[in-house]
């Protein structure tokens, strides 16, 4: 297959599994984009952790633990393969490499001059990644879903696109400022989405390390502290549109359900 349509499928595929949740993507099949919560409880949307179980099909599921992420089991009941994992503010450790959490990609553009001439606007904050947040969502006007992976400049130039593209230009600002950055795959529980209520929404974000902790910025919805409504399937280095690691624990979620523990 030619690089070029290789390219275009692997965007495509990834457009379709992060359909953000603020959009209303009429021309989306929400069956391939949202998860039913089964035993939703209204006061998910109040308390600081919730404990929901997920299961698949595959042998291979696994969720990661993260700073806003706890696994504590997984088990097997009639070929089907369950986790149970906390979700909302994890207790996080104190020494991590952030090189990683730095670097220029091809992505991220971090070393362009568009970056470098908007990144002076925020120089001196004291409010940084919430300002850049905000720009971020107030800047990108055009809320379409389905675009292919694309670079920090192109989104800063268009100003269209989805949960993808706010989490991509977040994550370059925030490195162009020598803060480490990184991008989360997984699902937000949403209120509303295309008619549908109480549904988890596949959704990318973004995560920044400040004052010696990580912490969760969504610029889809700027300032909203809720983590327990966030669950995290990989991170994406944005290197390329879809590193390995991120296919394999991607493809490994298949028929997926998420039941809420009411403990």
């Amino acid at each position: 297959m030619k690089k070029g349509i290789t390219s275009y499928i692997k965007g495509t595929l990834l457009s379709l599994l992060v359909v953000t949740a603020t959009i209303n993507a009429e021309e989306l099949n929400t069956s391939f984009s949202t998860v039913k919560l089964k035993n939703f409880q209204k006061r998910i949307y109040t308390e600081k952790q919730s404990k929901y179980v997920l299961s698949s099909s595959d042998p291979n599921f696994s969720l990661p633990n993260t700073p806003f992420q706890n696994v504590l089991n997984k088990t097997t009941r009639n070929q089907k393969y369950y986790l149970t994992l906390i979700a909302g503010n994890i207790v996080q450790k104190r020494r991590e490499n952030f090189s990683a959490f730095l670097q220029n990609t091809r992505f991220l553009n971090t070393s362009s001059e568009e970056i470098i001439r908007l990144k002076k606007k925020f120089t001196g904050s004291r409010r940084i990644i919430s300002d850049i947040s905000h720009f971020v969502y107030n800047h990108i006007i055009n809320k379409k879903p389905g675009i292919p992976i694309i670079s920090a400049k192109h989104i800063l130039k268009h100003r269209s696109g989805d949960c993808t593209e706010h989490a991509i230009l977040t994550i370059s600002l925030l490195r162009s400022l020598k803060i480490p950055a990184r991008a989360a795959v997984g699902m937000i529980l949403s209120r509303n989405f295309d008619g549908l209520r109480d549904v988890f929404v596949f959704h990318m974000w973004a995560e920044a390390y400040s004052k010696d902790r990580w912490v969760l910025v969504d610029s889809t919805r700027p300032d909203m502290h809720q983590p327990n409504r966030y669950i995290t399937f990989s991170y994406h280095h944005l290197k390329t549109e879809m590193p390995l690691s991120y296919l394999k624990s991607i493809s490994a979620i298949k028929n997926l359900t998420v039941e809420y523990l009411n403990e």
